[in-house]
């Protein structure tokens, strides 16, 4: 069978075929799409069907347009190899609908995934996810650390409870802020926690749902969780300092696994995260396999519209430093 390359407005039909076709990637679902479309972006279907019709692999595509570049944005890339027919039919899709940069992200990707040479890239680089397979019992894979933090939180009283109510989000951002705010304040890179809106689009959608940890009826740890039929991941997530304190957070986790397992969910993909650093050591704690992934940005549009975008934010710089307060010698005097 011959593959050849297919582009489709996301309908309802496509996305069912896409969802059929990759049932445990919560980032294919119709209700990822309706989150995204919610947001301002434009959904298609990207993939490669046989010569029956039938649809072989593929992802979901996100346009949004800005005052210089219309962005597409693949979120999770489909199995391919480097010489796979998707790509050059990738290049004339961007060539026919005017795209000028093209972001290439392997969230809930399987191994193997490659991504070639597609123009000036502007980042490239290889990333880590952490994979629980839950076709096995979630608990026997705990290392020493994470199962005496689930048995202080257990002791503590710590209960969880799980929603899909929009309502909830900002209590979700409020606890991935303190996680943000800790990190910083141990000189790590603070990360970007978003806002509300994102978070409430994929609840309203279906496409999400957050599990919470509740001590004294508090809520001391949060994670949102992407759903798909036979497969979920942890898309963000945030504790305070009381739910550090009792191991809420690996108590959180464990719960979620075992409830996915429960309901007949093969995967719980917990996410990416740089292999050493404290967040991938307490992701690995859950018995996960790391799994590497590559991830790019391209310019794929013409040279003069990516020297203009370079002196717009040339500019955009310049101006940023000259309202500065210390670009002119002045120091604002803290209240």
């Amino acid at each position: 069978m011959v593959n050849q390359f297919c582009a489709t407005p996301a309908d309802s039909d496509v996305l069912t075929e896409l969802s059929a076709v990759t049932p445990a990637n919560p980032f294919a679902t119709a209700e990822y799409s309706e989150a995204r479309r919610t947001l301002g972006y434009q959904p298609w279907v990207l993939g490669l069907r046989n010569d029956d019709g039938t649809l072989e692999d593929g992802c979901g595509g996100f346009f949004r347009s800005g005052r210089l570049n219309r962005i597409l944005e693949i979120v999770s890339l489909p199995a391919l190899g480097a010489s796979s027919p998707f790509w050059d039919g990738l290049r004339e899709f961007c060539e026919r609908h005017g795209v000028t940069r093209l972001q290439l992200g392997t969230f809930a990707s399987p191994p193997g995934t490659a991504i070639p040479n597609l123009g000036n890239h502007f980042t490239q680089r290889v990333r880590c996810e952490f994979v629980l397979d839950l076709l096995h019992d979630p608990t026997g894979s705990l290392h020493s650390n994470h199962k005496r933090n689930v048995k202080k939180a257990r002791k503590a009283g710590v209960v969880v409870v799980r929603t899909q109510s929009a309502e909830v989000a900002s209590a979700h951002v409020a606890l991935m802020t303190r996680s943000r705010d800790r990190r910083h304040g141990r000189g790590k890179s603070p990360g970007h926690t978003g806002q509300p809106t994102g978070h409430a689009a994929l609840l309203r959608s279906g496409a999400a749902e957050v599990f919470q940890a509740l001590l004294d009826g508090s809520a001391v740890s949060s994670v949102l969780v992407l759903r798909a039929p036979q497969g979920a991941y942890y898309h963000s997530a945030g504790t305070s300092p009381e739910g550090m304190a009792v191991g809420a957070s690996h108590f959180l986790v464990q719960a979620i696994a075992t409830e996915l397992r429960a309901e007949r969910v093969a995967v719980f993909n917990l996410g990416g995260a740089d292999e050493d650093s404290g967040l991938g050591r307490f992701k690995a704690g859950f018995g996960c396999q790391r799994v590497p992934l590559p991830q790019a940005t391209f310019f794929v549009g013409p040279a003069w519209r990516r020297r203009a975008g370079k002196l717009a934010a040339l500019v955009q710089s310049a101006g940023k430093t000259a309202l500065h307060p210390l670009a002119s010698g002045t120091l604002l005097r803290s209240r």
